[in-house]
């Protein structure tokens, strides 16, 4: 029996909306694709016109498409019943990618839908290629088409790209699983990609740290010693001049909504404290690694929000000392090695250490959950008995904090 919109908004209270990056070339985030996650019954019917019509109602109803999305565009699968009133819902084009399902029926009705959308602005998207049949018929009216590149051997999938090549589409990689497999598909001319690869270290090297990374996990160590008094502080962000001034442009951006502009880090520290200083001084410090990808970024900080968020939600705390179990806990993929080579040394408390090397104690609990809302398991996103739809608000306020943060830390103007 289908459900319709109205059914579907009575469920609210046992569903919620994740949303997984879809990266660009250069693991910058091109796009989110909007996912339908449930813990009731409901959760089966993902892919059915159930699932879409929720995230359509969140999407441009509850939620807000700038709350989920930001700036970048929204993806989301449609059914054949729904494609065909996408129409008649008025909503916007421009924005959206339209993700067609591998069993779009070919009649003459449905090409001709797909052609007034296309008109009309939307991207349309073929999800999970196959060669031959209807597929290979609609890569003259669609923009761009996902690959499963999991269920592909190498050669498999240089045939495909050949294949898809030669028409006027873009390749989206889709269950990219290392960044070992990233590259790859990068190098065959694969524009898009999709999957938790980033979340995911790649095979360590033996080789020792370079200088610039040795460099970045000394002043981190520095940055959180409780020890440092406020003059060493401000001695310590001041030896790095480009810190100092990034630090500055963004506590005086409209990010923080001070009243009076901020022009030294002695104010700095004195308006908002030593330790949160501290933490935002480590935040441009990794966000400063320009050999590390934009995404890789914005995942640690959304990471470190994310941890940050459930704990004040559950009232525990201090809340910072989770912030930082969120950021620290991204090193491993920042630097490159395990965290067992990286932690140690850094004067971290012993919950935090705990939590990171050993996997103990409630930070560890919200690792797990930060770590399961990342790969959108609603099933395995648990912390002190929050609810779904606490642990989904905390989730889209963590990726539009990150979002901003970047935003101002690139510009000094928060995204709109």
């Amino acid at each position: 029996m289908e459900e319709t919109m109205e059914q579907a908004a009575s469920h609210n209270d046992s569903t919620y909306i994740a949303r997984q990056p879809i990266y660009n070339r250069q693991l910058g985030v091109y796009a989110y694709e909007l996912l339908f996650r449930s813990a009731s019954s409901l959760r089966s019917a993902t892919g059915s016109d159930a699932a879409t019509s929720h995230v359509i109602l969140s999407v441009f109803g509850e939620i807000g498409l700038d709350t989920l999305v930001g700036s970048r565009l929204a993806a989301i699968n449609m059914t054949p019943r729904l494609l065909r009133e996408l129409e008649s819902l008025n909503v916007p084009a421009g924005r959206l990618i339209v993700d067609l399902p591998p069993d779009l029926p070919g009649d003459e009705a449905t090409l001709e839908t797909l052609k007034r959308l296309a008109g009309r602005g939307y991207i349309l998207a073929l999800d999970d290629y196959a060669p031959g049949g209807l597929h290979d018929r609609l890569l003259s009216m669609v923009h761009q088409v996902k690959v499963d590149t999991a269920r592909l051997k190498p050669d498999d999938l240089r045939s495909v790209h050949r294949r898809l090549a030669r028409h006027d589409v873009s390749i989206v990689a889709e269950k990219v699983e290392s960044l070992e497999d990233y590259e790859f598909l990068r190098d065959l001319g694969f524009h898009y990609f999709q999957g938790y690869f980033l979340s995911r270290p790649r095979l360590f090297r033996a080789v020792g740290l370079e200088a610039g990374k040795l460099t970045v996990l000394r002043l981190l160590a520095g940055l959180q010693d409780p020890t440092l008094d406020v003059h060493q502080l401000q001695h310590l962000i001041a030896q790095d001049a480009g810190l100092a001034v990034k630090l500055l442009r963004l506590i005086n951006s409209p990010f923080f909504g001070l009243s009076r502009e901020v022009d030294s880090l002695a104010r700095a520290i004195l308006i908002l404290g030593r330790r949160k200083l501290a933490t935002w001084a480590c935040m441009l410090v990794i966000r400063g690694l320009e050999d590390r990808p934009a995404g890789l970024v914005q995942l640690a900080l959304e990471r470190a929000a994310l941890c940050e968020r459930l704990a004040g939600r559950a009232g525990r705390g201090p809340v910072e000392n989770y912030f930082t179990c969120g950021l620290f806990s991204a090193l491993d993929l920042i630097m490159e090695r395990p965290l067992e080579q990286i932690i140690p040394p850094l004067p971290l408390g012993d919950a935090v250490k705990a939590a990171l090397l050993r996997g103990e104690g409630e930070m560890a609990e919200v690792l797990a959950c930060a770590g399961a809302c990342e790969r959108g398991d609603i099933e395995a996103a648990g912390f002190a008995g929050l609810s779904a739809r606490d642990i989904s608000e905390v989730t889209l306020e963590a990726g539009r904090w990150a979002d901003e943060v970047l935003s101002v830390s690139l510009t000094g103007k928060p995204r709109h």
